[in-house]
């Protein structure tokens, strides 16, 4: 389901959601707890945290709001860090949430970049000023 959440397709990922769940509900012994209001239905699995968070989560993503997200997250925090989901909702959270993060530095990017006038890898090579006069070609490839 978070592949789909994360190419952008929420369609795709509340079906995948509904049939997994629908496949749950045949088995024997699973407590489940029905939870319904006006706007939606969800079914909520008491042994199973991280699928409540999954539903959760596709109806968060529907209302694209930031504070919710957070709020999901925190609540779900203990569980999250065993599933290692971490890099996946950071994403999930700038694709459908605004929720721009800090971009850390790579040291080695920086020098180079330093080393060749600070635009990444384009060869602008630091300083060298064109000319600026009208009417003068630019010499010949091969003549020195």
């Amino acid at each position: 389901m978070l592949p789909y959440l994360l190419t952008g397709n929420l369609r795709a990922a509340n079906k995948f959601f509904l049939l997994f769940t629908a496949f749950l509900a045949k088995k024997p012994g699973l407590n489940t707890q029905q939870i319904s209001t006006s706007a939606s239905d969800l079914r909520i699995y008491p042994t199973l945290p991280l699928l409540n968070f999954i539903g959760l989560l596709l109806r968060a993503v529907e209302r694209g709001d930031p504070s919710l997200f957070r709020q999901l997250k925190s609540h779900y925090a203990s569980d999250l860090k065993d599933a290692n989901w971490g890099e996946a909702l950071d994403q999930l959270g700038e694709m459908y949430f605004g929720i721009k993060l800090p971009r850390q530095g790579n040291p080695m990017m920086d020098m180079l970049g330093g080393m060749f006038g600070g635009g990444g890898f384009g060869g602008g090579g630091g300083g060298a000023k064109k000319s600026s006069a009208k009417g003068i070609a630019p010499a010949a490839a091969g003549l020195d």
